[in-house]
């Protein structure tokens, strides 16, 4: 006796069955869609440093011009104005004032009054001392020694500010007035070398020339003496930009090595010197050789853009033909005929 099966039981069966032939649809549609999506962003991954190339033909137009302002013109390792941070020490930014080209310092304004890049001497003037001497920023002149070092024939004097007693037959003190703010007490004083305020309100230390001193007592003397500013050297390897110069390239600094590399158009950065192109030849006279180095480099591109283009079209190809394996092997299997009917068909065959 056959079992019947209850009637609520039915529609159970029935929507178990039809869940496979409905999902088996869905499953390789996302399985077509993932294999397309991730077709494209593999193209997508092989072309994605184009930009970096673009970004980096900038930095060679911006480190290719010189800061220019009224007399000074500079360029590496100097940065400022048109030129990009990446162009130049950090330390060594140049700003334009009124024509008059100013950097910072430890925090100290200067005047830029020279600047010998075959030689990497730079002059300056305190700019708070250009309008006096009674008027100073109260910081000290210091230098960060990675990046300069004083040049020979100066030497450090200190000038102390706001003193009770500030006599002349003290050795080494050359005596002056001042009155600066919020000081009641105007006498003041030089003396040679780092001595500090003492027991006087504050001090600068500031390098001035040994040639230039000018007599003791003489108080305008001193004044054009600190207009006239000092020379300190700079201690930034010039060298490893020589090779960049004279390969056409655009000298810089790699923000993420702090170390100096060499800006090129169409090209990445990240080297010391640029490609060299071949010389263009003078009109009408294209030589045979220069024509077969044009042939050739322009295959080179077109082989090399072939072999790129059939190894993308190879891999989506493949990723195709083992999606559609994967979507044979999803399709139900088709059921072999009985031995009856075979026997059948032999019998008929007979007739």
């Amino acid at each position: 006796m056959l079992e019947t099966i209850p009637e609520t039981t039915k529609p159970i069966l029935l929507a178990h069955k039809s869940i496979s032939p409905m999902l088996l649809p869905l499953a390789r549609m996302n399985s077509s869609a993932f294999s397309f999506l991730s077709d494209f962003v593999l193209v997508l991954l092989l072309f994605i440093q184009v930009p970096s190339s673009s970004s980096n033909d900038d930095l060679f137009t911006a480190c290719s011009k010189k800061f220019v302002c009224g007399h000074i013109s500079a360029g590496f390792p100097f940065w400022g104005n048109d030129r990009s941070p990446a162009c130049g020490v950090p330390e060594l930014e140049l700003r334009c004032e009124n024509n008059i080209a100013k950097m910072n310092i430890s925090q100290v304004a200067y005047r830029v009054l020279e600047i010998n890049q075959d030689d990497g001497i730079l002059r300056i003037a305190r700019e708070d001392y250009m309008v006096g001497l009674c008027s100073p920023q109260f910081m000290n002149s210091t230098f960060n020694p990675k990046v300069f070092e004083y040049v020979e024939g100066y030497k450090n004097l200190t000038f102390i500010y706001g003193c009770k007693d500030a006599p002349p037959t003290i050795p080494g003190r050359i005596p002056f007035i001042c009155k600066i703010n919020e000081v009641n007490d105007q006498g003041g004083y030089i003396q040679e070398g780092d001595t500090g305020p003492g027991e006087c309100n504050r001090s600068v230390l500031v390098p001035v020339s040994k040639t230039d001193l000018p007599p003791i007592g003489i108080f305008p003397g001193w004044e054009e003496l600190l207009r006239k500013g000092f020379e300190v050297r700079l201690k930034v390897d010039r060298e490893a930009c020589w090779e960049c110069f004279t390969t056409s390239g655009a000298c810089g600094i790699d923000c993420a090595t702090n170390q100096t590399t060499c800006y090129c158009p169409n090209q990445s950065s990240g080297s010391k010197t640029c490609a060299i192109l071949p010389a263009p030849a003078a009109p009408g006279k294209k030589s045979r050789n220069s024509a077969l180095e044009i042939g050739l480099s322009s295959a080179g591109a077109v082989v090399g853009g072939a072999l790129l283009g059939c190894w993308i079209m190879a891999f989506i190809q493949r990723r195709r033909r083992k999606a559609a394996v994967e979507k044979t092997e999803e399709l139900p299997v088709a059921t072999p005929p009985s031995k009856s009917l075979a026997t059948s068909t032999n019998r008929s065959s007979n007739f």
